[in-house]
């Protein structure tokens, strides 16, 4: 029977107590681990929004070749595509922004917790002992 690490999802035997790969406390009660922000396809959305948004720009700016010498019949179809392309840089921005604020307030939590100086484990400010391998902190 394996178990799987909550951090880094990795297969491990059943008796571990810290994760083989990433060193994380696996059988440790009490102790919330730092893992990334809810809803973290924030990479695939990023990246998605970058794809369209470079797919706009560019038969945008590929249809004002053509717009210059033909009229508005293709002129407005390319500012209405530059305009989208501009919407899907500006919604990346904002995604990356949010992101990047919920990864502070992570980082704010965990500097509120004691680190074990044996096993690395994060605990609660007040704890005397380690809650996973009952060091004196």
């Amino acid at each position: 029977m394996t178990i799987t690490c909550p951090a880094c999802k990795r297969e491990l035997p059943d008796d571990s107590t810290f994760c083989l790969s990433c060193g994380r406390p696996l059988k440790a009660e009490g102790i919330d681990m730092i893992l990334p922000p809810e809803g973290s396809n924030t990479e695939s959305r990023v990246t998605m929004y970058m794809i369209m948004a470079i797919m706009f720009l560019f038969f945008g700016f590929f249809l004002l070749i053509p717009g210059a010498f033909v009229g508005l019949g293709l002129i407005i179809p390319s500012a209405c595509l530059i305009i989208v392309g501009f919407v899907f840089v500006g919604m990346r921005y904002r995604v990356l922004r949010r992101y990047a604020k919920d990864v502070i307030e992570l980082r704010k939590d965990a500097t509120v917790r004691v680190r074990c100086r044996y096993c690395g484990s994060l605990n609660p400010d007040a704890s005397e002992k380690c809650l996973s391998c009952g060091a004196t902190l």
